[in-house]
C-alpha cells in the first residue's frame, strides 16, 4: 500500500533535487546512506530506518524521485532553451528562475515514486520469485530517464561505439576489477578475522554505495572523478550473497570481483550507446545496476 504522504513529499523531493542539481542530491543520497548503514551496525534501528527507508532511499534523496526529478529538470530547461546540455546533471536549475523547470523536477519525483512502488516493487522485489529481483530505485532511474527521453525530445541512441577503446578501455577494466577486489576483499577478509557477518553484512552494499555517492562530491568540483557506485555496490552484493550461499571465502571473492567487473563494463556500453548526446541523461551506473542486481539474485537469491 502507498504511503500518501511519502508521494505527496515525493513532489518536493523532486523539486529540491532539480534546484539544487541531480548529481548534487546524488551525493547527499551518499552522505545519509553512510550514516543509516552505520548506524544499523551500531544498533540503532530506528534511526538506521528513517535515514535509509524515508531520507537516502526515500522520497527526500532517493534516486527515483531526486536524481530522476533532477535529470527531467534538466532535460525540460534544455527543450525549452534555457540551457546548452539536457544531460547535464551538475548545474543548479535554481538559478534559472525558471519555476515550470523545477515542477518538472517535482512531477517527475512523483512519478519516480509511483513506478518504484506500483510497478519495481510489486513485479521486481521477490513477490514473483527471489530470483527475479532487482534494485527497484535503479530501475526507476532507467525508466524515468527512457521516458525523460522521449518526452523532451532526443534520439535513443546516441553514440556509434559500442565500448570504449584502448587505454580508456584499459583504465575502465582496471578499475572495475581493482574496485571490486577491495570491496569484496574488506568483507571476505573481515569474515576471516572473525567478525560477525550478521553485525555488518546486511548494511554492507549500502555502505559502499553511500562512500562511492559521496565521492561524487569531487566530480562536482570539476576533479576528474572515476564514478564507481555501480561497481562497488554489485561487488559488494556479490559478496556478500555469494557467501552466503556457498560460505567459502574465496569463491564469494572471485564471484565478487567477476561482477563488479562486469558491472562496469556494461555502464560503458550504456554510457556509449545512450548518453554520450546532450538532450538528456539516462543513468549508465542505473542501468549496469539493475542489470547486475537481477544477475546476482537468479544466481545467489536472498532468502
Amino acid at each position: 500500500m502507498i504511503n500518501i504522504l511519502c508521494l505527496i513529499a515525493a513532489f518536493g523531493g523532486g523539486v529540491f533535487a532539480a534546484s539544487i542539481g541531480g548529481l548534487a542530491s546524488f551525493v547527499l543520497t551518499g552522505v545519509f546512506a553512510i550514516a543509516g548503514s552505520v548506524a544499523s551496525m551500531c544498533g540503532a534501528g530506528d534511526a538506521s530506518n528513517i535515514l535509509l527507508n524515508y531520507v537516502a532511499f526515500g522520497p527526500f534523496f532517493g534516486p527515483y524521485v531526486a536524481f530522476a526529478g533532477g535529470v527531467a529538470a534538466s532535460a525540460f530547461a534544455k527543450k525549452k532553451g534555457l540551457t546548452e546540455n539536457g544531460a547535464d546533471t551538475i548545474t543548479p536549475l535554481s538559478g534559472l528562475n525558471e519555476p515550470g523547470v523545477l515542477l518538472v523536477g517535482g512531477v517527475f519525483g512523483v512519478i519516480g515514486f509511483l513506478f518504484k512502488e506500483l510497478v519495481a516493487g510489486n513485479l521486481f522485489a521477490g513477490t514473483i520469485s527471489p530470483r527475479l529481483v532487482t534494485d527497484t530505485p535503479g530501475l526507476t532511474v532507467f525508466f524515468s530517464a527512457i521516458l525523460v527521453r522521449l518526452l523532451f525530445g532526443g534520439k535513443l541512441r546516441t553514440g556509434t561505439e559500442l565500448i570504449s577503446k584502448g587505454k580508456a578501455f584499459s583504465t575502465t577494466l582496471l578499475i572495475s576489477m581493482s574496485y571490486s577486489l577491495v570491496v569484496g576483499g574488506v568483507y571476505v577478509g573481515a569474515v576471516y578475522a572473525g567478525v560477525p557477518v550478521e553485525g555488518f553484512g546486511g548494511c554492507y552494499p549500502q555502505l559502499i554505495f553511500g562512500m562511492a555517492a559521496f565521492g561524487l562530491a569531487f566530480a562536482a568540483m570539476g576533479h576528474n572523478f572515476f564514478g564507481c557506485h555501480h561497481i562497488v555496490i554489485i561487488a559488494a552484493a556479490a559478496v556478500v550473497q555469494s557467501y552466503g550461499a556457498t560460505e567459502n571465502l574465496y569463491i564469494a571473492l572471485a564471484v565478487s570481483i567477476l561482477f563488479g567487473t562486469l558491472s562496469g563494463l556494461l555502464a560503458d556500453i550504456t554510457g556509449n550507446m545512450v548518453n554520450s548526446g546532450t538532450d538528456s541523461h539516462i543513468d549508465p551506473p542505473a542501468t549496469a545496476i539493475l542489470i547486475m542486481t537481477f544477475l546476482i539474485n537468479a544466481c545467489f537469491p536472498i532468502g
